[in-house]
């Protein structure tokens, strides 16, 4: 008889210890996206934390693990919590997706695509895989594909305000560039730029207000004048954008005397992310820098800051029969891990 109470004995406290872990690893798993949910990423990641720690085979504590990361830029632990959380569920299409975008930010841009894809695979209507795939295409110079994925992103979420840059980032270059597959025809051309104003615009209604929607209010400023100037009938694309072009006999030459260093940013190092930003700039006739185009775009904030360090430019403007003269040239802001 005391044999089968100890029996009884043991497996009661063995069922009321399962009972007790579940219940606190639900609790903090609960608290954890309640918290995510207010905003507190700190709190959230100390409670889904220790929900993992209790039962580190809960897929949705990981995923929500990584979303708290991601939101607190520690792209690192969002991608380990990421793939844990594929790991258990690989039919997880969110989670997926999740871990494409955190390998995007990292620049590491096979695995974000890849993601993206297989996300695609288990859900054909997730908007932000269509993003992911068409920020790769518009990094390797695919502007007619980044375009179509932003337009493919924007029909599945209309809200999805990231895809509403990215269009207006394809729409520019391909301006720009008009080689190989061009985004619309030769004849419509200046309409690219128009459709960018509109894109940056929707854009910016669905941002919230803060320093890099300011940036990009005065961006569509310069967006709106390049498209009404090129869709003038008289005004064509000239054939040189470059800053030593050939001029007339009667022309003298711009001349830069001041061009500021753009910083480098933290989000770049930690992707490490180099290149060159190119811009085409309107130097106008009473020597200051009112319009500014990113033309050949690297992210990460690079181009923000490459375009706030132009409009410090210094220089002597163009003339011609010895009057000054507005022009528009390209420059070149390269930047590298330091």
């Amino acid at each position: 008889m005391k044999r089968k109470i100890f029996k009884l004995s043991v497996l009661y406290f063995l069922i009321s210890s399962f009972v007790f872990a579940a219940f606190a690893q639900q609790n903090e798993r609960d608290k954890g996206i309640e918290l995510f949910k207010q905003n507190n990423y700190s709190g959230a990641i100390d409670s889904l934390k220790k929900a993992t720690k209790i039962d580190s085979s809960d897929a949705q504590s990981w995923y929500y693990l990584g979303l708290s990361y991601m939101r607190k830029n520690e792209t690192k632990n969002s991608i380990k919590a990421f793939q844990k959380a594929v790991e258990l569920n690989p039919k997880d299409a969110s989670a997926r997706v999740s871990l494409g975008y955190a390998h995007l930010i990292k620049n590491d841009v096979n695995e974000a695509v890849k993601e993206a894809r297989k996300s695609l695979e288990l859900n054909p209507k997730i908007s932000e895989a269509h993003y992911i795939i068409g920020v790769v295409a518009s990094r390797n110079g695919s502007y007619s594909a980044a375009y179509e994925r932003a337009d493919e992103a924007i029909k599945l979420n209309p809200n999805l305000a990231a895809a509403y840059l990215l269009k207006t980032e394809a729409l520019i270059t391909s301006f720009i560039k008009q080689t190989g597959t061009v985004i619309k025809p030769k004849e419509a051309k200046s309409e690219m730029l128009a459709e960018a104003a509109r894109s940056l615009e929707k854009y910016l209604s669905l941002s919230p207000a803060n320093d890099e929607s300011k940036f990009y209010q005065e961006y569509l400023e310069s967006v709106k004048f390049f498209a009404d100037y090129y869709g003038r009938p008289e005004s064509v694309l000239p054939s040189s954008l470059d800053i030593n072009a050939e001029l007339p006999a009667d022309a003298t030459a711009l001349k830069i005397t001041y061009k500021p260093r753009a910083d480098y940013t933290d989000r770049a190092r930690n992707a490490g992310v180099s290149g060159v930003t190119e811009l085409m700039v309107g130097f106008s006739a009473d020597g200051t820098v009112k319009h500014i185009l990113v033309v050949k775009p690297l992210g990460y904030g690079l181009d923000e800051q490459a375009v706030k360090a132009a409009r410090k430019i210094k220089f002597q403007p163009t003339t011609k029969n010895g009057k000054p003269i507005s022009v528009v040239r390209r420059v070149q802001y390269s930047f590298t891990i330091r």
